[in-house]
């Protein structure tokens, strides 16, 4: 069943929404983790007969699908507790806050991380920063640990979304221990990494963990905390008690397919490449003139100082945007408080999702760095035709990180997955050029 000729001959107006936002995302970029596309497999989950199930009846299979979700997590990361019962990463935080922490503690966190959660007089704690060393741009553990015996504080938090390098958990962990604190670390944008080996674990150093499954883990929509069984009684009573009272049996199905594919050869390899694409970015961005944050990547990330570009982070992601580049600005703080970098936060994996190859990101990161040092006509029309170029050839969800049993049941049945080197995806994709030509044609004769 083709679900868009559906819509179409049903709704109109859907329709065009859909067809909208199908040109964006194939003819753009993504370079945020979060708008990293679903598993077909996972989407596919979320719309099937488990919609029809009663959630609240007690003999419901939601508690038995809970049952397998933990298991896996558990097994999965070699951890005590796992609480699923969050849908945002947002909600899982508060939860965190309120079972390890009281009012007016003192909280150290990476880049003040997870204070943006701290919105009302029930989460009132006094935050403090650490942060890279201003002049190697790298963390020091030694410098962190003398701010931690100075500060005294109940919970360190380590959510490292703007750092490219491989945290040393042990360490952290150490010194938290050393003054009593918990440590919780906030693994949203690397868990699928870290399942895959490519990464560094927080486990077992780490008191709580947390994460997010849609997006880089290209799961459906949910959160997850991992604790010490000392702290699991606290959190399960405060996410009850907060109203989080679990996801749905679709939900919990797809997060399932999830954990069991991230054991996958096929999840291993998506994992090494999308640490070969950031590697082969950041060699463009330098190349093209860029200055790096921490002067590379180890990771998905890779972070600009918008010091060398010819407009501040804000102006460049909004200019990018134009040209079909989609990344996020951010402040990326230090140990001196007096300096902070203005930065661009680029990850690889939604376009490793897509089949995109080193060679192509290195070209990228080229044009990237030449229009955000001099964004003249020139530049701008350069990076678009590349930008162009390059997703004219790439799926949604590149069929290389399909099983074999995805492949063979859902490959024909799904046009935007594909290989970037398909003959019948290339057939779809300049159709939709066409198609999208075709109307550019129409609206500019209209506007005449």
């Amino acid at each position: 069943m083709n679900l868009l000729n559906v819509i179409r001959g049903f709704d109109t107006e859907l329709y065009d929404y859909y067809e909208e936002e199908l040109e964006r995302q194939y003819y753009s970029l993504s370079f945020i983790p979060d708008e990293n596309s679903m598993s077909p497999l996972c989407a596919a989950t979320l719309g099937n007969v488990l919609v029809n199930e009663e959630h609240n009846n007690t003999f419901s299979s939601t508690n038995i699908l809970e049952e397998i979700v933990t298991k896996r997590i558990c097994s999965i990361f070699n951890c005590e507790h796992a609480n699923v019962k969050c849908i945002t990463i947002e909600a899982a935080s508060r939860v965190v806050l309120q079972a390890l922490v009281q009012r007016g503690d003192v909280v150290m966190s990476l880049d003040l991380r997870k204070k943006e959660h701290c919105n009302s007089e029930s989460f009132v704690y006094r935050f403090v920063n650490f942060g890279l060393n201003p002049e190697t741009q790298h963390l020091n553990y030694d410098a962190i640990e003398a701010q931690a015996q100075e500060n005294k504080p109940r919970l360190i938090i380590v959510s490292p979304i703007n750092y490219p390098y491989p945290i040393d958990y042990e360490r952290l962990s150490k010194i938290a221990t050393d003054v009593g604190a918990i440590l919780w670390c906030d693994i949203s944008q690397v868990a699928g990494l870290i399942t895959s080996g490519v990464m560094a674990s927080p486990l077992p150093y780490a008191d709580v963990v947390t994460f997010t499954t849609h997006g880089a883990l290209q799961g459906p929509r949910s959160a997850v905390i991992i604790s010490k069984y000392k702290y699991a009684s606290a959190i399960d009573r405060v996410a009850f008690a907060s109203g989080h009272t679990g996801l749905g049996s679709p939900e919990l199905a797809a997060m399932a397919i999830r954990l069991k594919k991230m054991q996958s050869p096929e999840y291993r390899d998506y994992c090494d490449q999308a640490i070969k694409n950031a590697q082969a970015l950041a060699e463009g961005l330098k190349e093209g003139g860029m200055t790096l944050i921490c002067g590379g990547t180890e990771s998905h990330l890779v972070v600009i100082d918008a010091k060398h570009c010819a407009m501040s982070a804000r102006g460049a992601i909004d200019n990018l945007a134009d040209c079909g580049i989609v990344a996020r600005n951010c402040k990326v703080y230090t140990q001196d408080p007096a300096v902070k970098f203005d930065a661009v936060r680029f990850s690889s994996l939604p376009a490793t999702t897509r089949e995109i190859n080193p060679e192509d990101m290195k070209k990228l990161g080229v044009a990237i760095a030449h229009f955000l040092g001099n964004p003249n006509t020139e530049h701008e029309e350069k990076l678009n035709d590349l930008v162009r170029n390059i997703t004219i050839l790439l799926p949604l969800f590149s069929s290389r990180w399909l099983t074999p049993i995805e492949q063979e049941n859902l490959a024909n049945q799904l046009a935007f997955l594909g290989r970037s080197d398909s003959t019948t995806a290339s057939k779809h994709r300049l159709g939709r050029l066409m198609r999208n030509v075709l109307r550019k044609g129409k609206d500019d004769d209209a506007s005449e």
